[in-house]
């Protein structure tokens, strides 16, 4: 691990806060464009979120879908995003997400030496709907030997995933289908995939940018002259000079209690993101008067608590995908009623569990449960349990539908009855009451072997639940900026040496999502911007002066 001493006075061109992939590109664009360049990291790895997400970025009209011979138009990209955003969103943001989106591309891979591979099959989130694109705008990044990196490696944010690609899972589906063996033979010979086969690649292309590089280093304030950022002081007081500005590239608020309870319209009960992303970029800009916006958005996901399971000393969640989706499975609340289609997008269906009882002042569809029965079970596995093993002390079992709702208190007449008309409904391929399975979204993540990918009977004894809870992959509220990734402020003029993206931001998703990867692309084109703009904005104000050679690097 590297780690930076002596930082106090020094000055850099630019100032990047966050090490995530908007941040990490922001610094290489920066960098590449004559920049003095550092990235300071709150936690003791380099990758935020981003090195343990899917990896994948949103880019319409990508190389990939022209190479494939998949055709995408501009005003189809700009009109699903009007819709997705839901109206909150500038169109010169959007105009920017799609006109550069695609000039960042060749950039990370000319630069960054990341390598990209589309998803063909991979649709939208919401494929039915006016501009929005059957497969082909999400990319993932392709398997990446992080051995090279030598001492560099070690800084990277573990991942306990083994190191498989989403066209890999699209060939195997179900993982009892998978290869695992040949996975862990990857693991140690050091290949990674998805998040930190995205984050490694731009963390080396930026140590060869001669990016310095800090972990360990809390920031917690943007320093002020003449109503212009900069720099930042550190939680240890070092101040740290930006000639041509600072870059908050630091996560959302998942993590912060207090900006939880007053800005979210639902609980958050479960986070699979690092416990480092508490606010502080967004507080930090709001002292100084930035303008903030979308606070009471998050990218949310239905997910599960398994006890014991931790990132960095603190409890983490997991997302439900094929568990919900798949056939023999439904999520109902404690009534022993569906409310959702379970195979929707994460994001969307997960805004369910936060609908208001007027009368009891409770959540009505909170808590939750997901009930699957033995069929279920054999043939997918749950998690990391399979058939034949003793039943993990986290998951209810029971003989039949009434005794599982009473080990978990829901209503087991109601129960019964809500699992003999989806299960009546699904032997027939439909569901009348939300339409599971109607989408080619919701048909992606099943089963393409069974006789519906989304809809199977629970009709197999044993039966079992686990709770599902309202759970973030991050928050998406915070800064409001301009198409060149400038915050803003109450009046919508810029702050001079000011620049905001991804979480940290007012996203441009607004409240929706477009389809995987409509975090990261956005936020590494959004930082593509700042940080060239930041690196002209140097060059235009004054040149730095020359890192003082009393700082060691250690």
């Amino acid at each position: 691990m590297r780690t930076w001493t002596g930082l106090s006075g020094t000055c850099f061109d630019v100032v990047v806060v966050g090490s995530g992939a908007g941040g990490l590109t922001a610094a290489l664009a920066s960098a590449k464009a004559g920049a003095r360049v550092i990235v300071l990291e709150k936690a003791h790895y380099l990758g935020g979120t981003s090195a343990v997400s899917g990896g994948m970025i949103w880019i319409p009209m990508n190389r990939c879908m022209n190479e494939l011979g998949i055709s995408d138009t501009r005003d189809d990209a700009i009109s699903y995003l009007e819709a997705v955003s839901g109206g909150r969103t500038p169109r010169s943001m959007l105009e920017t997400l799609v006109d550069t989106g695609t000039e960042m591309l060749a950039f990370v891979e000319a630069e960054g030496g990341l390598r990209f591979e589309t998803l063909a099959l991979f649709p939208d989130y919401h494929p039915e709907w006016p501009g929005a694109h059957p497969g082909g705008r999400s990319l993932e990044p392709a398997l990446f030997d992080t051995t090279p990196m030598g001492e560099l490696m070690e800084s990277l944010r573990p991942d306990l995933r083994l190191p498989f690609t989403m066209g890999e899972y699209e060939e195997w589906r179900i993982f009892t289908r998978f290869p695992w063996d040949d996975l862990q033979q990857r693991a140690d010979r050091n290949l990674v995939a998805r998040g930190r086969a995205l984050v490694a690649p731009l963390v080396r292309a930026c140590a060869d940018a001669c990016v310095v590089l800090v972990t360990g280093c809390p920031v917690r304030r943007l320093m002020i002259t003449d109503n212009a950022v900069v720099g930042v002081e550190t939680a240890d007081g070092a101040e740290i000079l930006a000639a041509g500005g600072v870059i908050l590239a630091c996560g959302g608020f998942e993590w912060s209690a207090e900006m939880v309870e007053n800005y979210l319209p639902g609980p958050v009960q479960g986070s699979c993101s690092p416990p480092h992303n508490t606010g502080d970029g967004i507080r930090m800009a709001a002292k100084i008067g930035a303008k903030l916006g979308n606070l009471n958005e998050a990218w949310w996901g239905p997910m599960t608590v398994v006890p014991g399971d931790e990132t960095d000393g603190a409890p983490t969640s997991t997302l439900l995908r094929f568990e919900r989706t798949g056939p023999g499975s439904i999520i109902v609340n404690r009534a022993g009623l569906r409310f959702v289609n379970e195979a929707h997008n994460y994001n969307d269906m997960t805004k369910a569990f936060h609908a208001f009882d007027p009368g009891s002042y409770t959540l009505k569809n909170l808590p939750a449960w997901l009930i699957f029965d033995h069929s279920h079970l054999d043939a997918y596995g749950f998690l990391a349990h399979r058939a034949g093993q003793p039943t993990p002390p986290w998951l209810a079992e029971a003989a039949t539908i009434e005794e599982l709702a009473a080990t978990i208190d829901v209503n087991g007449t109601q129960l019964r009855l809500t699992v003999e008309r989806f299960n009546r409904h699904a032997r027939e391929g439909v569901d009348p009451d939300f339409h599971r399975g109607a989408s080619a979204y919701d048909r992606y993540w099943g089963d393409r072997l069974a006789p519906h990918p989304a809809l199977g009977p629970l009709d197999t004894g044993p039966f079992y639940a686990i709770e599902v809870v309202s759970g973030v992959i991050g928050t998406k509220g915070g800064i409001v900026t301009d198409a060149t990734g400038q915050a803003i402020d109450a009046f919508d003029d810029p702050i001079p040496g000011l620049y905001a993206t991804g979480n940290t931001t007012a996203h441009p998703m607004g409240p929706g999502y477009a389809g995987a990867g409509s975090t990261l692309g956005p936020a590494m084109t959004i930082g593509f911007v700042a940080g060239r703009h930041a690196a002209g904005r140097a060059r235009s104000v004054h040149a730095a002066p020359a890192i003082p050679a009393t700082v060691d690097l250690a």
